[in-house]
């Protein structure tokens, strides 16, 4: 506790030595006053002056100015008003800052931007350039000498907005903005007052707010030529029906699939040695570092760009990825006919299952002639080819003396490429779809495994399927996969419960 105290009191004499030391030697003139005084710090006075900040640190409110001396703005034009107000601006904030205690702090300046002030070594420096003289008290503020100048730098949608070679990704995210009604603006004690909008866009709100200084990011940006690429890569995954909206939506659908995964949390200076990343939408991509091998870094104030002349993800770690509808969920509108159905766990049981839970079907009729049946619905199928799976798990899961097999035959509902439904086409023996008038092939199950039954190979949906609302009856799914159960009543070698774990669309690239 002595030592804990003797630290504290040192601390603390060291503090109040360092603010009184400032305040003894403080001056009676206001910020601009004290800096127009100092003779080498005139090209930054003026440059205050035709910028209107001369009466702003001149009246009584506080602020800390960064004052680079003539040595540091040798060469910049005082006539080019865009770069000058931007380091005027990026060397003042509002407030006093001293280093009495400092060890980094991150200060919001009057542009937006955050620029680092921290200690370093036995001096300290201000967004990375060395301070010459600290400290310097006026009458309302602290001015802080620079021999450097503290370059402003752009945010990613800046860059974007400002960058040639950028002109579709900028179109694409300027498209997505829209306007809505600011209700805390429109209203007052939740009375109406006036309508109000604001700006609002999809990309900044839902993907990531790259313009803004709050958050760090690395992005991907792809020029207009790999823009062209990825797009032209996509589109064909996304034949949308007229009626669905065709050509209009499947270029709407592109161009957001194509952006999706283009932004990262964090800085990504050596993707080389990172083994996975993760798009802020929650998409791994292993291997990163070829995601960058064609971009040309930049250093943004919110982070890393990567100027890309190609965008290095493939379908199947992006957009095309593998659909798996658990059995147990009814969410998409499943439909059993003659079944009474149990959701059950499989913990406990050693066998591994989708998701932890299963289908239980049991019969609830013994009739010859009344179809057992359960429909699944499948939804977001993109126009590719896929291979299909039912998993069917054994009796042993609940009785391991049961060796009894089950015999199921599976019927594919989709729209084909005329655009006509097409309901129950039989699945023969080849793993091929036939025609709803055709022979659907039986498939026996193993009763000592869990059962990957492949049932349609290499199936090419001709239109995409999208789905963003399940109860939503103007775009209903129009992909499902039945399973017939295929045992008599009389056949007592066979098991007539059937367990379903998930059905499985694989990719086919």
């Amino acid at each position: 506790m002595l030592l804990i105290t003797v630290f504290v009191v040192s601390c603390k004499d060291e503090w109040d030595n360092h603010f009184y030391t400032i305040a003894a030697n403080k001056s009676e003139l206001n910020l601009y006053q004290y800096i127009q005084s100092r003779s080498e710090l005139s090209k930054f006075s003026e440059m205050l002056k035709v910028t209107g900040y001369d009466s702003i640190l001149s009246q009584s409110n506080t602020y800390t100015v960064w004052a680079p001396n003539n040595t540091a703005l040798e060469g910049v034009d005082i006539h080019n008003m865009d770069l000058v107000t931007k380091i005027v601006q990026t060397h003042i904030t509002r407030f006093s800052y001293t280093t009495a205690g400092l060890s980094s702090l991150s200060i919001l300046m009057l542009n937006n931007k955050f620029i680092p002030f921290a200690q370093s070594g036995s001096g300290f420096t201000f967004g990375g350039k060395t301070i010459l003289e600290p400290n310097l008290a006026t009458a309302n503020g602290i001015v802080h000498i620079l021999g450097e100048y503290v370059l402003y730098r752009k945010n990613i949608w800046e860059f974007i907005s400002q960058t040639d070679g950028l002109d579709s990704l900028r179109a694409y995210i300027n498209s997505q903005t829209t306007l809505v009604l600011d209700s805390a603006k429109s209203f007052q004690d939740g009375v109406f007052v006036d309508s109000v909008k604001k700006e609002t866009n999809f990309i900044f709100t839902n993907l990531a707010a790259i313009n803004t200084e709050d958050s760090i990011y690395t992005a991907i940006l792809p020029n207009n030529d790999a823009w062209t690429e990825a797009y032209n890569r996509i589109t064909p995954y996304y034949k949308t029906l007229n009626k669905d909206g065709g050509s209009l939506f499947q270029q709407t659908i592109s161009k957001l699939i194509l952006i999706k995964d283009l932004f990262f949390k964090g800085k990504i200076t050596t993707p080389v040695t990172q083994d996975s990343i993760e798009s802020t939408i929650g998409t791994v991509f292993h291997n990163p570092s070829r995601l960058f091998s064609d971009g040309q870094v930049n250093e943004m104030s919110n982070g890393l760009s990567y100027v890309s002349s190609k965008l290095n993800y493939t379908a199947s770690e992006s957009w095309f990825k593998e659909i798996r509808i658990e059995a147990e969920w009814a969410n998409y509108g499943r439909i059993t006919s003659n079944y009474a159905t149990s959701v059950v766990s499989s913990i406990g049981t050693g066998y591994n299952v989708s998701s932890k839970y299963y289908l239980t079907l049991v019969p609830t009729t013994s009739s010859s002639i009344s179809q057992l049946f359960v429909n699944f619905p499948l939804p977001n199928t993109l126009s590719a080819k896929y291979n299909i799976y039912c998993v069917i798990l054994p009796t042993r899961i609940v009785d391991t003396a049961d060796v009894k097999p089950n015999k199921v035959k599976f019927y594919l509902s989709y729209v084909n490429s005329t655009g006509t439904q097409v309901t129950n086409a039989a699945i023969d023996a080849n793993n091929e779809v036939l025609s709803p008038a055709g022979t659907s092939a039986t498939f026996t199950t193993d009763p000592t495994k869990i059962n990957k039954i492949l049932v349609a190979k290499d199936f090419e949906f001709p239109y995409s399927n999208l789905t963003w609302d399940v109860k939503d009856p103007t775009k209903p799914i129009t992909v499902a996969l039945k399973v017939l159960n295929a045992v008599k009543p009389t056949e007592s070698t066979f098991n007539r419960t059937l367990r379903i774990d998930c059905i499985i669309l694989e990719p086919v690239q």
